[in-house]
């Protein structure tokens, strides 16, 4: 099962992806420009703001297998719709579509990934699952761009969608409808399916363990998106070239892409609240430190590597904590609404950094982004105590 859903959750990110690669193109067929395209991703995290915790409350009353399958096949359509694009209304239409589908990827993995195995492995299944993740960032952008150049970039949009819908169908057909049994079977399932309105969802962020998840994945994304966003900008202002500054975004990721394989065998075996402090602590330093010196290529590029490596270390801890959050008949739930930081976050940094940017300069924007790691290594000291 874990092979199967982290397949899915490569595919999920190959989709966040697959539009901008291709905006230069796309803005001469719908005559608008690449900047107003930029909305089109705008427009999927939001869906995916919109309709997580709704999802995550249909994985606890149907099942992940449904709600999993079903939003790649509805993101797999979207994203093959865009092949017959002809206005710049079709394709922000599709892309919505396609973040409607991405919402039910976190919320059903995770309660996949949860009854699929055992405490003694589950941080390296979050950690393989997440790892997946990463590759497809990375495979997005020579996927799209590749398709196109051997036939074009209709033809790419279509070969996606299409082996996403394939995939869907192998999905359903392969994986048995183990989490349903188990909500089923779960003593405290009645009351969770008619309780308390229709989004229960919010009502767990009454438990303080779970906002303070909620927070901790917020300050994690928008230091995160604040890398992604801003990295070639910072290298520009130094002095050095977009490749330096594309070369060392990638070297944050790649890091932060093996870490969470590190992660995985760390969170099975130690504490979880402590590697995810040790580690955005180290993130912290490790940034303030870069920036209080001359940031040569070499240099930007080191530190941005060893930031990446703390950032990665967290991601299964932070997955392991919030799945042992949650009852067996409320995972949906739980990661439903704790990833919603996620969009949140990613909508937010841009917006906030920039205005650093605006005001303090590049450098200032990284020492709020270290800032962002520290707030998130205190809430999670608090959460434990609190446990």
């Amino acid at each position: 099962m874990t092979a199967l859903v982290s397949v899915d959750h490569f595919l999920s990110h190959v989709y966040l992806l697959a539009l901008p690669p291709l905006f230069p193109i796309l803005a001469s067929v719908v005559e608008t420009t690449v900047t107003r395209l930029a909305v089109a991703v705008t427009l999927i995290y939001a869906a995916q703001f919109l309709c997580q915790i709704p999802a995550g409350e249909l994985v606890d009353r149907v099942g992940g297998k449904r709600v999993v399958g079903g939003g790649l096949a509805l993101t797999a359509v979207s994203v093959g719709l865009l092949g017959f694009a002809t206005s710049y209304r079709h394709v922000l239409a599709l892309a919505f579509l396609s973040g409607v589908g991405q919402a039910a990827f976190h919320p059903g993995n995770y309660a996949l990934l949860d009854v699929a195995g055992d405490a003694a492995t589950e941080g390296r299944q979050f950690s393989v699952h997440t790892f997946s993740g990463f590759v497809g960032f990375a495979a997005a952008p020579a996927l799209m761009t590749g398709l196109t150049a051997v036939a074009d970039w209709r033809t790419a949009f279509l070969t996606v969608g299409a082996g996403g819908l394939l995939y869907a169908a192998v999905f359903a057909a392969s994986l048995a409808p183990i989490h349903r049994r188990t909500i089923a079977d779960a003593p405290d399932a009645p009351a969770l399916a008619t309780d308390g309105g229709q989004f229960e969802s919010v009502r767990l962020l009454r438990r303080p363990l779970v906002a303070g998840m909620f927070a901790f994945f917020l300050l994690v994304t928008l230091a995160d998106t604040g890398f992604q966003t801003y990295t070639t900008t910072l290298a520009v202002d130094l002095g050095h070239s977009t490749a330096v500054g594309n070369t060392a975004l990638t070297a944050f990721l790649a890091a932060a892409a093996v870490f969470v394989l590190v992660g995985g065998w760390l969170a099975d075996r130690y504490d979880g609240f402590a590697i995810i402090v040790a580690s955005v602590c180290w993130s912290a330093v490790v940034l303030w430190a870069g920036l209080a010196v001359d940031l040569t290529p070499v240099a930007l590029v080191l530190v941005w590597s060893a930031a990446g490596a703390g950032f990665g270390l967290t991601l299964p801890a932070r997955d392991r904590i919030t799945n042992a959050l949650s009852d067996s008949a409320d995972t949906g739930k739980s990661f439903g609404i704790v990833y919603t930081g996620l969009p949140i976050g990613g909508a937010l940094a841009p917006v906030l950094l920039g205005q650093v940017i605006d005001v303090s300069g590049q450098a200032a924007a990284f020492e709020v982004i270290a800032a962002l790691f520290l707030a998130a290594a205190l809430v999670v000291l608090v959460l434990r105590r609190w446990r």
